[in-house]
C-alpha cells in the first residue's frame, strides 16, 4: 500500500508517491487530483514504485486521465523515476499518450529536480 501525497509549488502539483502504488491507488488519486491540476503536474515516484502495476494496467491510464483533467492549458506533466522499472514503465506510458494524441506534453526524468525544471520551463 502507498501514500500518494499532495503538494503544489506555484501552478505546478507534485504526487509524491511512497511505497509500492497499486493501480486501484493510481487511479484513486487521479480522479481526487487531477481536478486541481491547474497547468503542470509531477508525478515524483523517488521514494515509490510501481511493482504492483501491471504493463497492460497502464494501456488504460491515458483514457482515464484525460476525463479529469480540466484547467491545463499549455500544461505538462513529468514523472520523475530515479529506478529502472518505473523509469521504463513511464517511458512506455509516454508511448501510450502519444498514441492517444493526449493534449499534453510528457517526459520522463530520473530525478525530481530534473523532472520540476522541465515543467517549469
Amino acid at each position: 500500500m502507498a501514500m500518494i501525497l499532495f503538494e503544489t509549488q506555484n501552478d505546478v502539483v507534485i504526487l509524491r508517491v511512497i511505497g509500492g502504488a497499486t493501480f486501484a491507488e493510481i487511479s484513486a488519486a487521479v480522479k481526487q487530483y487531477f481536478p486541481k491540476v491547474t497547468r503542470h503536474l509531477v508525478w515524483d515516484y523517488t521514494n515509490g514504485n510501481l511493482d504492483n502495476v501491471t504493463p497492460d494496467d497502464f494501456r488504460g491510464v491515458p483514457d482515464m486521465s484525460y476525463k479529469y483533467f480540466t484547467n491545463r492549458n499549455g500544461g505538462k506533466t513529468a514523472f520523475a523515476c530515479p529506478n529502472k522499472y518505473e523509469y521504463g514503465m513511464f517511458r512506455m506510458y509516454t508511448a501510450f499518450a502519444a498514441i492517444k494524441n493526449m493534449p499534453y506534453e510528457y517526459a520522463v526524468h530520473r530525478s525530481f529536480d530534473d523532472a520540476l525544471t522541465w515543467v517549469m520551463n
